[in-house]
Protein backbone atom coordinates (compact mmCIF):
# COMPACT_ATOMS: atom_id res chain seq x y z
CA UNK A 1 0.00 0.00 0.00
CA UNK A 2 2.99 2.33 0.48
CA UNK A 3 3.42 2.50 -3.30
CA UNK A 4 0.14 4.37 -3.96
CA UNK A 5 1.30 7.81 -2.68
CA UNK A 6 4.09 7.67 -5.26
CA UNK A 7 2.17 6.06 -8.14
CA UNK A 8 -0.90 8.32 -8.04
CA UNK A 9 1.03 11.58 -8.64
CA UNK A 10 2.95 9.90 -11.46
CA UNK A 11 -0.27 8.77 -13.12
CA UNK A 12 -1.73 12.24 -12.77
CA UNK A 13 1.39 13.77 -14.31
CA UNK A 14 1.36 11.28 -17.18
CA UNK A 15 -2.30 12.03 -17.87
CA UNK A 16 -1.61 15.76 -17.91
CA UNK A 17 1.26 15.32 -20.36
CA UNK A 18 -0.86 13.12 -22.63
CA UNK A 19 -3.67 15.67 -22.61
CA UNK A 20 -1.24 18.47 -23.42
CA UNK A 21 0.22 16.45 -26.30
CA UNK A 22 -3.28 15.82 -27.65
CA UNK A 23 -4.10 19.53 -27.45
CA UNK A 24 -0.84 20.37 -29.22
CA UNK A 25 -1.47 17.91 -32.06
CA UNK A 26 -1.71 19.62 -35.41
CA UNK A 27 -5.09 19.67 -37.23
CA UNK A 28 -3.60 17.49 -39.97
CA UNK A 29 -2.97 14.77 -37.39
CA UNK A 30 -6.45 14.85 -35.90
CA UNK A 31 -8.74 15.85 -38.76
CA UNK A 32 -9.89 13.10 -41.15
CA UNK A 33 -8.29 13.16 -44.57
CA UNK A 34 -10.49 14.79 -47.23
CA UNK A 35 -12.16 12.42 -49.65
CA UNK A 36 -10.60 12.30 -53.13
CA UNK A 37 -12.43 14.00 -55.97
CA UNK A 38 -14.50 11.41 -57.88
CA UNK A 39 -12.84 10.51 -61.17
CA UNK A 40 -16.05 11.33 -63.01
CA UNK A 41 -15.84 14.90 -61.77
CA UNK A 42 -12.20 15.19 -62.85
CA UNK A 43 -13.18 14.23 -66.41
CA UNK A 44 -16.40 16.22 -66.71
CA UNK A 45 -15.91 18.71 -69.54
CA UNK A 46 -14.65 22.08 -68.29
CA UNK A 47 -16.09 23.99 -71.24
CA UNK A 48 -19.28 25.12 -72.95
CA UNK A 49 -20.00 25.32 -76.68
CA UNK A 50 -20.08 29.12 -76.53
CA UNK A 51 -16.61 29.07 -74.94
CA UNK A 52 -15.25 27.09 -77.88
CA UNK A 53 -16.80 29.49 -80.37
CA UNK A 54 -15.50 32.52 -78.48
CA UNK A 55 -12.00 31.04 -78.52
CA UNK A 56 -12.17 30.39 -82.29
CA UNK A 57 -12.00 26.59 -82.04
CA UNK A 58 -13.19 24.51 -84.97
CA UNK A 59 -14.48 20.94 -84.68
CA UNK A 60 -13.87 17.74 -86.61
CA UNK A 61 -14.70 14.05 -86.17
CA UNK A 62 -17.95 14.99 -84.42
CA UNK A 63 -20.02 12.04 -83.14
CA UNK A 64 -23.19 11.73 -81.07
CA UNK A 65 -24.18 8.36 -79.63
CA UNK A 66 -27.07 7.45 -77.32
CA UNK A 67 -27.18 4.34 -75.13
CA UNK A 68 -29.89 2.81 -72.97
CA UNK A 69 -29.27 1.34 -69.53
CA UNK A 70 -31.01 0.28 -66.36
CA UNK A 71 -30.16 2.41 -63.33
CA UNK A 72 -30.44 1.51 -59.66
CA UNK A 73 -29.71 3.20 -56.37
CA UNK A 74 -27.71 1.17 -53.89
CA UNK A 75 -30.83 1.01 -51.73
CA UNK A 76 -32.45 -1.00 -54.56
CA UNK A 77 -29.71 -3.62 -54.67
CA UNK A 78 -31.92 -6.02 -52.73
CA UNK A 79 -33.96 -7.76 -53.92
CA UNK A 80 -33.64 -6.41 -57.50
CA UNK A 81 -29.92 -7.11 -57.94
CA UNK A 82 -29.52 -9.88 -55.38
CA UNK A 83 -28.11 -12.28 -58.01
CA UNK A 84 -25.19 -9.94 -58.70
CA UNK A 85 -24.93 -8.17 -55.34
CA UNK A 86 -22.30 -10.44 -53.70
CA UNK A 87 -19.81 -10.02 -56.53
CA UNK A 88 -20.54 -6.30 -56.76
CA UNK A 89 -19.64 -5.91 -53.09
CA UNK A 90 -16.36 -7.76 -53.64
CA UNK A 91 -15.54 -5.82 -56.83
CA UNK A 92 -16.11 -2.39 -55.31
CA UNK A 93 -14.65 -3.19 -51.88
CA UNK A 94 -12.37 -0.35 -50.73
CA UNK A 95 -12.73 1.38 -54.11
CA UNK A 96 -13.53 5.06 -54.45
CA UNK A 97 -16.93 5.69 -56.02
CA UNK A 98 -16.39 7.22 -59.52
CA UNK A 99 -19.34 9.55 -59.04
CA UNK A 100 -22.80 9.83 -60.48
CA UNK A 101 -23.68 12.14 -63.39
CA UNK A 102 -21.03 14.85 -63.83
CA UNK A 103 -19.04 13.06 -61.17
CA UNK A 104 -21.24 14.20 -58.28
CA UNK A 105 -21.09 11.93 -55.23
CA UNK A 106 -24.30 11.98 -53.21
CA UNK A 107 -22.96 9.30 -50.82
CA UNK A 108 -24.80 6.47 -49.13
CA UNK A 109 -27.82 4.80 -50.66
CA UNK A 110 -28.25 7.69 -53.10
CA UNK A 111 -25.31 6.42 -55.16
CA UNK A 112 -26.32 4.78 -58.42
CA UNK A 113 -25.14 1.97 -60.67
CA UNK A 114 -25.94 1.42 -64.34
CA UNK A 115 -26.57 -2.05 -65.75
CA UNK A 116 -26.17 -2.97 -69.42
CA UNK A 117 -25.81 -6.13 -71.46
CA UNK A 118 -22.12 -6.51 -72.21
CA UNK A 119 -22.80 -6.91 -75.93
CA UNK A 120 -24.49 -3.48 -75.92
CA UNK A 121 -21.23 -1.78 -74.99
CA UNK A 122 -19.42 -0.18 -77.95
CA UNK A 123 -16.57 -2.30 -79.28
CA UNK A 124 -13.95 0.22 -78.12
CA UNK A 125 -15.28 0.11 -74.53
CA UNK A 126 -15.25 -3.70 -74.48
CA UNK A 127 -11.69 -3.70 -75.79
CA UNK A 128 -10.62 -1.16 -73.17
CA UNK A 129 -12.04 -3.36 -70.40
CA UNK A 130 -10.20 -6.41 -71.80
CA UNK A 131 -6.91 -4.53 -72.01
CA UNK A 132 -7.27 -3.19 -68.46
CA UNK A 133 -8.09 -6.26 -66.36
CA UNK A 134 -7.19 -4.46 -63.12
CA UNK A 135 -9.61 -1.58 -63.69
CA UNK A 136 -12.16 -1.16 -60.90
CA UNK A 137 -14.90 0.82 -62.65
CA UNK A 138 -16.72 -1.81 -64.74
CA UNK A 139 -17.90 -5.01 -63.07
CA UNK A 140 -18.50 -7.61 -65.78
CA UNK A 141 -20.59 -10.58 -64.67
CA UNK A 142 -21.22 -13.07 -67.46
CA UNK A 143 -23.34 -11.21 -70.02
CA UNK A 144 -24.00 -8.03 -68.00
CA UNK A 145 -21.85 -5.14 -66.82
CA UNK A 146 -22.34 -2.73 -63.93
CA UNK A 147 -20.77 0.70 -63.59
CA UNK A 148 -21.35 4.05 -61.93
CA UNK A 149 -22.33 6.93 -64.24
CA UNK A 150 -19.06 8.64 -63.31
CA UNK A 151 -17.11 5.77 -64.90
CA UNK A 152 -18.27 6.92 -68.34
CA UNK A 153 -16.43 10.24 -68.23
CA UNK A 154 -12.75 9.11 -68.17
CA UNK A 155 -13.28 7.14 -71.40
CA UNK A 156 -16.16 9.11 -72.95
CA UNK A 157 -14.81 9.14 -76.56
CA UNK A 158 -14.71 5.31 -76.58
CA UNK A 159 -18.49 5.27 -76.28
CA UNK A 160 -18.85 6.55 -79.85
CA UNK A 161 -20.33 3.81 -82.02
CA UNK A 162 -18.14 2.86 -84.97
CA UNK A 163 -21.07 3.32 -87.34
CA UNK A 164 -21.35 6.96 -86.24
CA UNK A 165 -17.69 7.84 -86.85
CA UNK A 166 -16.87 9.60 -90.11
CA UNK A 167 -13.85 7.56 -91.21
CA UNK A 168 -10.94 5.42 -90.03
CA UNK A 169 -8.80 8.47 -89.31
CA UNK A 170 -11.45 9.89 -86.97
CA UNK A 171 -11.89 6.47 -85.37
CA UNK A 172 -8.18 6.35 -84.55
CA UNK A 173 -8.28 9.88 -83.14
CA UNK A 174 -11.31 9.24 -80.91
CA UNK A 175 -10.09 5.83 -79.72
CA UNK A 176 -6.72 7.20 -78.61
CA UNK A 177 -7.32 8.41 -75.06
CA UNK A 178 -4.00 10.27 -75.18
CA UNK A 179 -5.91 12.85 -77.24
CA UNK A 180 -8.71 13.18 -74.70
CA UNK A 181 -8.89 16.20 -72.41
CA UNK A 182 -11.38 17.78 -70.01
CA UNK A 183 -10.22 21.24 -71.10
CA UNK A 184 -9.99 22.63 -74.66
CA UNK A 185 -6.64 22.86 -76.40
CA UNK A 186 -5.47 22.60 -79.98
CA UNK A 187 -5.78 19.00 -81.21
CA UNK A 188 -7.60 17.70 -78.12
CA UNK A 189 -10.60 15.39 -78.17
CA UNK A 190 -13.44 16.68 -75.99
CA UNK A 191 -16.43 14.77 -74.67
CA UNK A 192 -19.78 15.68 -73.18
CA UNK A 193 -22.18 13.32 -71.38
CA UNK A 194 -25.89 14.04 -70.85
CA UNK A 195 -28.69 11.81 -69.60
CA UNK A 196 -32.46 11.57 -69.41
CA UNK A 197 -34.65 9.31 -67.28
CA UNK A 198 -37.05 7.38 -69.52
CA UNK A 199 -38.92 5.37 -66.89
CA UNK A 200 -38.52 3.68 -63.53
CA UNK A 201 -34.96 2.38 -63.36
CA UNK A 202 -34.45 3.34 -67.02
CA UNK A 203 -32.15 5.98 -68.46
CA UNK A 204 -30.70 7.08 -71.77
CA UNK A 205 -27.29 8.73 -71.85
CA UNK A 206 -25.79 10.54 -74.80
CA UNK A 207 -22.10 11.08 -75.48
CA UNK A 208 -20.84 13.77 -77.81
CA UNK A 209 -17.19 13.60 -78.80
CA UNK A 210 -15.12 15.59 -81.27
CA UNK A 211 -11.66 16.98 -81.90
CA UNK A 212 -10.98 20.72 -81.68
CA UNK A 213 -8.46 22.72 -83.66
CA UNK A 214 -7.02 26.18 -83.38
CA UNK A 215 -8.31 28.29 -80.58
CA UNK A 216 -6.52 31.40 -79.42
CA UNK A 217 -3.51 29.44 -78.15
CA UNK A 218 -3.34 27.45 -81.37
CA UNK A 219 -3.57 30.58 -83.49
CA UNK A 220 -0.78 32.22 -81.47
CA UNK A 221 1.44 29.17 -82.00
CA UNK A 222 0.69 29.17 -85.72
CA UNK A 223 1.48 32.89 -85.98
CA UNK A 224 4.81 32.37 -84.20
CA UNK A 225 5.76 29.60 -86.62
CA UNK A 226 4.78 31.75 -89.60
CA UNK A 227 6.98 34.58 -88.32
CA UNK A 228 9.93 32.21 -88.08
Amino acid sequence: MRFWPTIVPLLATAASVAAADADAASPSETAPAPEPTPVGQLWTGQWQDEDLAASSYTKSCHTTTTHKAAIYKLSEMYPTLKVWAPELKVFYNKQHYPGSWEGEDVHGDGRTLLKMDTEELPFAVREWIKKNPKQRHFSVQDDVVFFAPGAIYPIAPLWAEQSMIEDLECEAILNNLENYSATPKDGAVLGRVSHEATGKNEVEFTIKAFQVHGGQAGEETKSSKDEL
